[in-house]
């Protein structure tokens, strides 16, 4: 486990490096107005790709860990897979004819219906990827797993690096088709990708099953931690839309700056969250606990540090690379990072409530950080705007996290106060362990 969390580790810094470079560049081509409007359309595709795949992800690593890769399991994703594909334009056909749903949910120059097709292409894929990437995860596959985000990343920063090289030849108001037809050229590319890694690593055909008894206990055990992670779309999502209904394109692009580059700090939990999953959720006892606790120490520590580094950067980091206009959302990245902080220390101790049967108990902590968001948003987004929308999602994010470490310490019966702070000895082990100490 300590080698699968080292190798991915590493493989973040060139992946975070590179999404980096692209996200800067894409910002640089569209500037405020136009982030804000691109960011709207994310919001959508990770909306109804939340709605429609009912985190069957989840359910598929979870019992591909447990028993290996199945014809049962595998087959249940390609039913929903399937479903999705036919289901997903009519629900995309009814948002479009509402002129208010459209109004919330889509900038105003996506009038072309070419800008639904992208929502729904992107959406299918997303599903496609996440469903196979599910699979090797369960399948401890984390080579496979670090490369493909290298591959995702490195077309991310190649696309956007030739675009802004173009941008010139883009005509005046087309930047954001542009910038999209990027994005869905190379979400395409990374779906053959996974198809491939999939074929010469699993090769089970991939027939959907269309028996209820024998796909229904994966999709009841997917459905708890889906509305689980529709609570938390609240908490991710809720704030783009008031701001952007509160006050317009131009402060949800100087926002969305704001949580994009905090929420790269997300990259750091990434590794420790990827590659113990199936080590937790394979255990027969609870031999795991101790490492376990060590993996959540290094988490929070290595966040906070690099926390503390970018709130000491931003001043300067910002406007140098997105512009000065983009000034203005330093205050709002500074406001969000103990909010980033505390988000990623739940994402990996959420796994260990749901390895001690408490799924429930993160549907509880989510719906208090969701009721949080809301109340918070509505009373301070039209006050303070991004800043009250930055205070609001730390607030929220805190209220998760005490929720869910409250569960741990009086429902699981396990002490929290060592899961935080990096320990000497944690660097210890980590030594000892490392693929260099190993091969002498």
């Amino acid at each position: 486990m300590k080698r699968g969390i080292f190798y991915t580790f590493v493989t973040q810094a060139p992946t975070l490096l590179l999404f980096f470079v692209s996200s800067t560049l894409m910002t640089r081509i569209l500037g405020d107005e136009g982030r804000g409007a691109y960011a709207l359309i994310t919001n959508q595709v990770a909306l109804f790709s939340m709605l429609l795949s009912i985190n069957i992800g989840f359910g598929v690593s979870y019992f591909t860990s447990k028993n290996g890769a199945e014809r049962s399991v595998i087959g249940t994703g390609a039913t929903l897979l399937f479903i999705n594909i036919a289901l997903t334009p009519l629900i995309l056909l009814g948002v479009r004819s509402s002129a208010p749903l459209t109004a919330i949910l889509m900038p105003n120059e996506a009038v072309h219906w070419l800008y639904w097709g992208y929502v729904y292409l992107s959406i299918i894929l997303a599903m496609l990827n996440g469903t196979i990437a599910a699979v090797l995860l369960g399948l401890k596959e984390f080579k496979v797993l670090n490369w493909m985000s290298i591959f995702n990343a490195a077309l991310s920063a190649i696309g956007f690096t030739l675009l802004y090289f173009f941008k010139d030849r883009i005509g005046p108001g087309t930047e954001l088709s542009a910038v999209l037809t990027v994005t869905i050229v190379i979400l395409l590319l990374v779906s053959v990708m996974w198809c491939v890694m999939y074929t010469v690593l699993v090769g089970m055909p991939v027939l959907p099953i269309w028996s209820w008894k024998i796909i229904r206990p994966i999709i009841a055990f997917s459905l708890v931690g889906h509305l689980s992670n529709l609570i938390n779309l609240v908490n991710y999502r809720f704030d783009v839309w008031v701001v952007d209904q509160y006050h317009g394109a131009s402060a949800l692009g100087l926002y969305a700056v704001a949580v994009g580059v905090g929420q790269l700090l997300f990259y750091v939990p990434e590794p420790f969250s990827r590659v113990v999953q199936p080590y937790l959720y394979g255990q027969r006892k609870d031999e795991l606990l101790p490492r376990f606790k060590m993996v959540a120490r290094l988490n929070f520590s290595a966040v906070l540090v690099l926390s503390v580094g970018l709130a000491f950067m931003a001043p300067w980091l910002i406007p140098i690379l997105f512009g000065d206009v983009f000034g203005s959302s330093v205050t709002a990245l500074w406001l969000l990072l103990p909010g980033i902080l505390f988000s990623s220390a739940f994402k990996l101790l959420a796994q260990l409530v749901v390895q001690g049967g408490g799924q429930r108990f993160n549907l509880l902590a989510t719906s208090i950080g969701a009721l949080v968001t809301i109340l918070l948003d509505l009373a301070l987004i039209p006050l303070w705007g991004i800043e009250g929308a930055a205070i609001a999602s730390t607030i929220s994010y805190l209220s998760i996290l005490v929720a869910v470490l409250s569960v741990i310490r009086y429902r699981l019966g396990i002490p929290v106060h060592d899961l935080f702070l990096v320990r000497y000895s944690d660097l210890g082990s980590l030594r000892t362990s490392a693929p260099w100490k190993q091969a002498r």
